[in-house]
């Protein structure tokens, strides 16, 4: 009887074991499934308000063609939102003129004096950011023969699938424009120090020759557009946030223009107005947290602006 009353009480025991395990099992269970739910309804929700805040932003960059025929760093589109409170949460966001930016695709341009005049003005860039010339040299024939048509190396820094074949592991030359500047880290002779430099002041836009907004262009990819900048220039920049050129000829006609004849490359290369934006959004809703680069095409003949692509990773 002893012995049945022990293997009785063990066996309660082990019951109430199995019993509390599986309770605690359950309830963690709920509460992980509870946590996802919720988790994934504040995603959904951010993802809302960044479709209403591209929304809103298409509207802005529609209205300020329609009120004025250039583009400067005081346009309504140009001014950060630090904080936007949101239900349950915030926002905040910038728009970028791409056009301010050097375009890698630029140097796929086919005619060979058009493209000597961009590899200028990126190997002055690279100067300007220190970086060594031989580098620079060599990078500038290896972008080109990334995203240029043709199969065949651009002189001797140059570089196509019979080079890259030979990289460990191996992987073929694309032969069509760059999707994004990070594409820049797979060029041949691309270091991540040469890149940490350049990528605030480039941009990867689904155009050849398209030209820089002096209007918006930071400080060196402006100073890279001219063989030897100077107090000109340096005036132009301290002026241009109040009084933004509102068209090509204030840069370029006049005998004292920031831009004139002689001065930079080519004058296609200059504009005052964009067609290309970007958005960098951060919304934050309940625990969770949205990232999402935008970027806008805004014809110049009238059209509706619209975005043309999105990213949640890097822009």
């Amino acid at each position: 009887m002893r012995r049945q009353r022990g293997v009785a009480l063990i066996t309660a025991i082990l019951v109430v074991f199995l019993a509390t395990v599986a309770a605690t099992a359950i309830l963690t269970s709920a509460n992980i499934a509870v946590h996802r739910t919720a988790n994934l309804q504040d995603s959904e929700r951010a993802w809302w308000y960044a479709d209403g805040i591209e929304s809103w932003l298409l509207t802005i960059l529609e209205r300020d063609i329609q009120d004025n025929q250039h583009d400067g760093l005081e346009d309504i589109w140009a001014k950060p939102v630090d904080y936007l409170p949101i239900d349950e949460g915030a926002a905040r966001g910038q728009m970028v003129d791409l056009q301010g930016r050097y375009n890698l695709n630029n140097l796929a341009v086919p005619d060979k004096v058009a493209f000597e005049q961009q590899q200028q003005v990126f190997l002055r860039l690279l100067r300007l950011l220190e970086v060594d010339s031989f580098q620079a040299q060599g990078l500038a024939s290896a972008i080109r023969d990334w995203v240029d048509a043709d199969s065949n190396p651009t002189g001797f820094d140059g570089g196509e699938d019979t080079e890259y074949l030979g990289f460990n592991p191996p992987y073929r030359v694309p032969n069509r424009l760059m999707e994004s500047p990070t594409e820049l880290l797979a060029v041949k002779g691309m270091t991540r120090e040469i890149y940490a430099k350049l990528r605030p002041y480039i941009t990867a836009l689904p155009q050849i020759g398209t030209p820089i907004n002096v209007n918006t262009a930071p400080e060196p990819v402006l100073l890279a557009l001219v063989k030897e900048p100077g107090p000109l220039q340096q005036k132009f920049m301290e002026e241009r946030i109040k009084k933004p050129a509102k068209n090509v000829s204030d840069l370029t006609a006049a005998a004292d223009a920031p831009f004139g004849a002689g001065t930079i490359p080519a004058v296609t290369m200059v504009d005052v107005k964009s067609s290309y934006f970007m958005l960098r959004a951060e919304i934050f809703v309940g625990s969770g947290r949205l990232a999402l680069y935008s970027f806008y095409y805004r014809p110049s003949q009238g059209a509706a602006p619209y975005v043309y692509a999105r990213s949640i990773d890097t822009e």
